[in-house]
């Protein structure tokens, strides 16, 4: 994996692009900060994650989806992870193995990373450290059921634009860099059946699309055709950290 690593002094500051890592009270913030060191990773990038030098992160810029990978070797994207929260937080649950990969996606972008077992033996030692990553996973079982539901209720439309609604949440701006197949790979649908939606999408005014890159005109659109599938998460993660999404 090509990467920047910089190592962080502290500086409360240096918490603040990510949402978690921010919320956290200043003893703990102290605590942490030390052991993290700033990656800039490349979109399509796999994040290494488990064995014995299991890493934890939490990202900035960074956009990742969390995969599935069955039996039969396919990989289904689960969950979508920016800058609201961590990757690798089995961890806290007492659980070493990888239980999902990790991808980045987009222009991929930066992240705070650390080893996890050293994050292990910060919670152990400052109990309200744990309990507010565990917030986060608490957040972030709401968004996979919410994943769940949608995928066995909604059609493609709906599916597709709470997609982009995650992605566009975990951005500053308004221009996504994905394509047609990466959409297809993370929904699990054909190719064809994304782009003639995109081309509805685009038809009404709700995105617009160049090679390689979708731009979100009409977000409020875009809400409307995902419907119930959005939002709950979001409400949740809002609720239990801190104010989170573009609304």
């Amino acid at each position: 994996m090509q990467s920047l690593v910089t190592t962080l002094a502290f500086d409360r500051v240096a918490l603040q692009r990510n949402i978690l890592t921010a919320s956290l009270g200043a003893a703990d913030a102290a605590m942490l900060a030390p052991y993290l060191c700033r990656v800039s990773v490349s979109g399509g990038m796999r994040l290494p994650g488990g064995g014995v030098d299991a890493q934890v992160w939490f990202p900035e810029t960074l956009v990742a989806s969390i995969c599935e990978t069955l039996a039969d070797g396919t990989q289904v994207d689960v969950g979508v992870v920016g800058s609201e929260g961590m990757i690798g937080w089995p961890v806290l649950l007492s659980d070493e193995r990888v239980v999902h990969g990790s991808v980045a996606r987009l222009d991929g972008g930066t992240a705070l990373t650390m080893a996890a077992d050293a994050l292990v033996d910060l919670c152990d030692r400052r109990p309200s450290l744990r309990a507010s990553l565990l917030r986060f996973v608490q957040s972030y079982t709401v968004q996979l059921a919410q994943t769940v539901a949608s995928s066995l209720r909604d059609g493609i439309d709906a599916r597709l634009a709470r997609l982009l609604l995650m992605l566009h949440d975990r951005i500053a701006g308004d221009d996504l860099a994905v394509t047609h197949i990466e959409l297809s790979a993370a929904l699990n649908v054909r190719r064809a059946s994304v782009t003639d939606w995109l081309h509805i999408l685009e038809g009404d005014r709700i995105v617009r699309c160049t090679r390689g890159r979708i731009v979100v005109r009409d977000r409020v659109g875009l809400r409307a055709i995902a419907g119930a599938s959005y939002g709950g998460a979001e409400a949740s993660y809002s609720r239990l950290i801190g104010p989170f999404g573009k609304g």
